[in-house]
């Protein structure tokens, strides 16, 4: 029995080493390469669970949305958002699309399929190691309810022609 479990350690070791071998040898680190199909899942599994965790938290309270808090979102995103995510929240600008991951059109079905307290979480805290920065330094809980509210707008609404 102690020999099955001395063998299952080392082989634990020898796999674990591999894997430490194989990342540093055949991944690259470069923002100019896309990772393949198994990283990208796994991060994105990742992120999405972390993101609902943390929506579970404690949170402010969420108030009604209105035509006048969207409006203001509008406003927000116009200053904060729109650099990246395009002024229409539809089409990424030059500087959204250069980060990995791209900054995505937040009328999309894989963003509008956050809950509002998750959109309110992302705005709030950022996303680590992607181009979405954490506006809860600059902007206030309210602002950004409204900015959750204006993203929730954004399928009902044209997109912007230049």
């Amino acid at each position: 029995m102690l020999r099955k479990l001395i063998f299952s350690f080392f082989l634990l070791i020898v796999l674990l080493a591999g894997g430490v071998w194989f990342t540093l040898r055949y991944m690259s680190i470069s923002a100019l390469e896309h990772p393949g199909r198994t990283e990208t899942f796994l991060a994105t599994q990742a992120k999405r669970r972390m993101i609902a965790r943390a929506a579970q938290g404690e949170l402010p309270a969420e108030p009604p949305s209105t035509a006048d808090s969207a409006s203001d979102g509008h406003m927000i995103y116009g200053a904060s958002c729109a650099g990246c995510h395009g002024y229409d929240g539809r089409t990424p600008t030059p500087l959204g699309n250069s980060f990995y991951q791209q900054a995505p059109s937040l009328a999309s079905a894989d963003i509008q399929r956050y809950s509002n307290k998750e959109l309110f979480v992302i705005i709030h805290g950022g996303v680590r190691m992607t181009g979405m920065p954490a506006f809860g330094v600059t902007q206030s809980p309210a602002q950004i309810w409204s900015l959750v509210h204006y993203v929730r707008s954004l399928p009902m609404t044209a997109p912007a022609h230049h």
